[in-house]
């Protein structure tokens, strides 16, 4: 491998040393670990030993408060808000407060972690989350959200919003786990304020008088619909399992299957009535469906001293100076008088924003908010600097509604946070798409989503690397994207000048629609900042692969087999059953790989979404466009779910309710058509909880339990009369069947028999597992995790993955034609760390993408494609031999050392590994540098979760 003059060059590829898997079990505290019987007593010691981990959350918790009290004796010097997301459909509705000394959050969307690590929107001093509403649109991104505080640091966090906001936690305890940090519900009354030394904030509760506390407004939840009055039993036992799906047991898939929840015993009798009747009146209270939305007073700024006019004035230094600082007149020793205010800039009196979400006209209370109108009575302080508006479109545009706008007057701005807008908020998911668009522009198309501007600069630089032909090509791809970018900035702008000009508000309207790092300045001047909006950068996105030596060679060479294999067939071309990935990362999203999320195209009236990760919803609408996707919508007829971990099924709610959207679209008065959701019978634990206390969900999805798909069941799907075979009818599919798999409890592998020609297996989360070799046999296609690369397999097997070389041979296994790898550990963010083997014999392995689609013809182009992909992520593959390269000193000193290694050598390698294996972020024109830049930067980066055994494990 050489790197000479700023180009990289693959000249050799790196050869695996031998990899030894033992298989002996050894016990350790409630893990299974897997050693071989010379490092039994080692394993033992390390057990004992403190984690890592646990040592860096505290030395940063301890440091955090630190400088948390340091600050508490002055105001903040420098506070602005920052839109994080937008609000546009798929994307997070999240606002950011900025202050030198804490950081708050308003709204959560589902997708906000991944915009805060791309943007580099550090989080760590993060202590307050403010909620309008108890929706998934506001909430939906807080379990992750909060998984990455915790791990940064974070000790405590405090909601605010509506009560029974904090029920969430209690709804997913099962896969988000809180062991490092205390969440707590702070209590919203109108009649108590809350104060820190950053603002004082007021709480207005919101919400229609004529409903609140009416029995016959909003019944009781009913129990979500799992298949009918003979599943009655089997839901019980699902919703009463108190199942960890995080406690690692190595058990087989045999000992799994026959693991059944316990079943609760019913509480009969005069306590239980009782109990029944408290919880229906505590239920009639919540369902009065409150908004909160939140006046915030910055707290007042001194001016500061002006020592030319101390001097002027005959102040010497001394205590007077500290008297004139704090605002009170003095009198020097000649009896001369000095006011404050002669020798001071200035003291700000605290501006005031106003955050609110109104999603029924008639939750509007004007009454609550006259103190901050502009009529002429109400001092200038009063003023509100921004609105910011969460509220729907169609109440938006209630003249109604722009009618209390407008008694704002003309100085205060209205920054609208609502589904009118269109920014999506990602430029990384671009750059990766249009790099890999050279590829093959079938396998990779552009994305749909057009919200972030593109700009355009060729150079000589990208003529010289191109040929004519593809010069012309590529001139013709800018000038596409030119033209639907002016488009769509057209449109976006004009729909936020028709909401001003729709109502009938007597004033103008001041109004900003929301995009991603829109930033209003509070302190110490008030200013619109639109500066760092996403952009992006076409022709550095292509000049990068360019330049890489080799590359165009490689990809000439790729084009033409493609020709040769494409349209050297001389059967017709099928498009379909298609695949499309939407996320092939593992544990927690990244810029440029999403959690897990594969959709199958059966035909053009019917498909399936395998997992559901946080984001699913956002990656659908970038790939078939906000236009389209409810078209895509309205073909989804079920919904798999492997296992209940958070990063393979958080995203199903968002996806629920937008399916509800699309058919409404349609016709409204159309009955409801649930979508079959295959998964684990214990998620009904998780969305009966969420149906209850949230929102309204149960008539989206009829509950199919993976256990009755399992390939046991199969008279059943012969029979035809069970609910199984009409979820196969309802898809057009032959069959679907199910079997356990060895990675977590009720971990499910499943394979779907589309018809006589085409098969197709997947594993969820896995290690090599004999029962999907079974039901997989002979499949056209198996898409199968690969989350760690061969080196790792003894830290693969600890955590239940596969490494490259297990997945392919369960392929090989099952007599596979072709396998695809996914689920790759984050620290393989562009491209997996093959080994040499598989690269010079390899005619069946793919590589998955975000974004990426196939049909079965194209599946024998994958193989071919790794060579250009190496030298298109020739530095990222570089990174990862050099890791590898560090790795490997370090064993050889442990094998070599005669001692057991002490506490602090332990801790010491640990910390070395954890930094060695973080995801190096070389996409610095990705972004406009980080707006927190006085912050040290403990953001969670890619595999650090998965490497020190964090919370959500994938």
């Amino acid at each position: 491998m050489l790197v000479n003059s700023g180009k990289i060059r693959i000249t050799s590829k790196h050869m695996y040393g031998k990899i030894i898997i033992v298989n002996k079990v050894v016990r350790i505290s409630s893990v299974r670990y897997y050693s071989s019987d010379s490092s039994k007593k080692l394993l033992g010691f390390l057990a004992s030993m403190p984690k890592p981990n646990s040592g860096r959350i505290f030395d940063a918790q301890r440091q955090r408060q630190q400088i948390s009290k340091k600050a508490e004796k002055y105001g903040p010097s420098t506070v602005y808000l920052q839109v994080l997301g937008s609000g546009a459909r798929g994307a997070p509705n999240t606002l950011y407060l900025f202050t030198d000394q804490k950081r708050y959050l308003f709204n959560c969307g589902e997708g906000t972690q991944r915009l805060a690590h791309e943007h580099k929107v550090k989080l760590s001093k993060l202590d307050h989350i403010f909620i309008t509403n108890k929706t998934w649109r506001n909430i939906g991104g807080l379990p992750g959200l909060s998984l990455t505080l915790q791990d940064v640091g974070v000790p405590n966090i405090t909601l605010h919003g509506p009560d029974g906001l904090d029920e969430l936690y209690n709804a997913t305890k099962r896969f988000v786990i809180m062991k490092d940090m205390n969440v707590t519900m702070a209590k919203c009354s109108p009649s108590v304020d809350f104060e820190d030394n950053v603002m004082t904030v007021k709480y207005v509760l919101l919400g229609p008088e004529d409903k609140i506390l009416k029995t016959d407004s909003t019944p009781i939840a009913k129990k979500p619909k799992l298949g009918g009055e003979n599943h009655d039993s089997k839901f019980e036992e699902f919703i009463h399992d108190d199942t960890d799906y995080y406690k690692r047991e190595a058990k087989s898939p045999e000992e799994l299957k026959n693991t059944s929840p316990k079943l609760k015993p019913k509480n009969v009798g005069k306590d239980a009535l009782k109990s029944k009747n408290e919880k229906v009146l505590h239920e009639l209270q919540k369902q009065s469906h409150c908004t909160v939305a939140y006046i915030c007073t910055l707290k007042k700024r001194l001016g500061t001293l002006v020592l030319e006019k101390c001097v002027e004035f005959g102040v010497k230094p001394g205590p007077l100076l500290g008297q004139l600082k704090s605002g009170q007149d003095v009198v020097l020793p000649d009896g001369k008088l000095v006011r404050s205010k002669d020798v001071k800039t200035p003291d700000d009196p605290g501006p005031v924003f106003i955050v609110l979400e109104v999603p029924d006209i008639s939750y509007l209370k004007e009454s609550e908010f006259a103190a901050h109108y502009d009529d002429k009575i109400n001092p200038p302080e009063n003023i509100p600097a921004v609105v910011v508006h969460y509220t729907p479109p169609h109440v938006f545009n209630d003249p109604k509604y722009r009618a209390f706008m407008s008694q704002f007057g003309a100085s205060t701005r209205h920054l609208v946070l609502n589904a009118h807008n269109s920014c999506m908020g990602s430029e990384a998911v671009h750059r990766s798409q249009h790099r890999l668009h050279l590829l093959d522009e079938d396998m990779f198309p552009l994305l749909r989503d057009a919200s972030v501007p593109a700009l355009w600069a060729p150079g000589p630089r990208a003529g010289a690397a191109l040929d004519g032909a593809r010069l012309r090509g590529i001139e013709e791809l800018k000038n596409k994207i030119a033209e639907a970018q002016f488009q769509n900035i057209i449109n976006m702008e004009g729909s936020c000048g028709d909401a001003s000009a729709g109502g009938a508000a007597p004033a103008r309207l001041d109004l900003v629609a929301a995009r991603t790092l829109t930033v209003f300045h509070l302190r110490p001047k008030r200013a619109l900042d639109r500066s760092a909006e996403p952009k992006l950068h076409i022709q550095e996105y292509i000049q990068e692969a360019m330049d890489v030596d080799g590359f165009v060679d490689s990809l000439e060479k790729f084009r033409k087999l493609v020709e040769k294999i494409r349209y050297g067939k001389t059967q017709s071309q099928q498009e379909y059953p298609k695949v499309v990935f939407l996320g092939t990362g593992s544990c927690i999203p990244s810029k440029t790989r999403n959690t897990s999320a594969i959709v199958l195209q059966i035909d053009e009236r019917s498909s399936m979404l395998m997992d559901c990760g946080e984001g699913t919803f956002g990656q659908l609408v970038r790939f078939f466009g906000p236009k389209k996707v409810n078209a895509f919508l309205r073909t989804l007829k079920a919904i798999y779910i492997s296992h209940l971990h958070a990063d393979h099924h958080i995203g199903l709610i968002d996806v629920l309710q937008a399916r509800r959207q699309a058919l409404d679209e349609v016709d409204e008065e159309a009955p409801t058509t649930s979508v079959y959701l295959l998964a684990p019978g214990q998620i009904v634990s998780w969305l009966s909880i969420y149906d209850k206390e949230f929102e309204r969900i149960q008539d989206e999805f009829t509950l199919i339990p993976n256990q009755d798909l399992l390939e046991e069941q199969r008279p059943e799907w012969e029979a035809g009369g069970a609910l199984a075979a009409a979820a196969a009818a309802a898809l057009g599919v032959r069959r679907v069947r199910t079997c356990h798999v060895a990675h977590c409890p009720n971990a499910f592998g499943v394979a779907v028999d589309v018809d006589e020609r085409y098969k197709l297996t997947y594993s969820g989360d896995t290690i090599p597992c004999a029962e999907l070799v079974d039901i997989g046999k002979d499949s056209t296609l198996l898409i199968h995790e690969a989350t760690m690369e061969d080196e790792l397999a003894g830290e693969a097997r600890i955590k239940m993955h596969s490494t490259t070389s297990q997945a392919i041979n369960i392929g090989k296994e099952m007599n596979a034609k072709y396998t695809i790898l996914t689920h790759f550990s984050q620290r393989y963010a562009r491209l997996p760390r093959l080994n040499a083997n598989i690269l010079n014999d390899n005619n069946t392995v793919g590589i998955a993408f975000d974004n990426m689609q196939i049909t079965m013809n194209d599946l024998e182009l994958l193989p071919h494609m790794y060579a250009p992909l190496q030298l298109m992520f020739a530095e990222h593959c570089v990174e990862l031999e050099l890791k590898a390269a560090n790795r490997a000193r370090l064993k050889d000193k442990q094998r070599l050392s005669p001692t057991l290694p002490t506490s602090n050598s332990i801790r010491n390698y640990s910390t070395n590994n954890h930094k060695e294996e973080e995801t190096t972020d070389n996409d610095k024109n990705e972004h406009n540098g980080s707006t927190d830049n006085n912050e040290s930067d403990h953001q969670r980066n890619g595999e650090n979760v998965t490497d020190n055994d964090r919370n959500i494990m994938s």
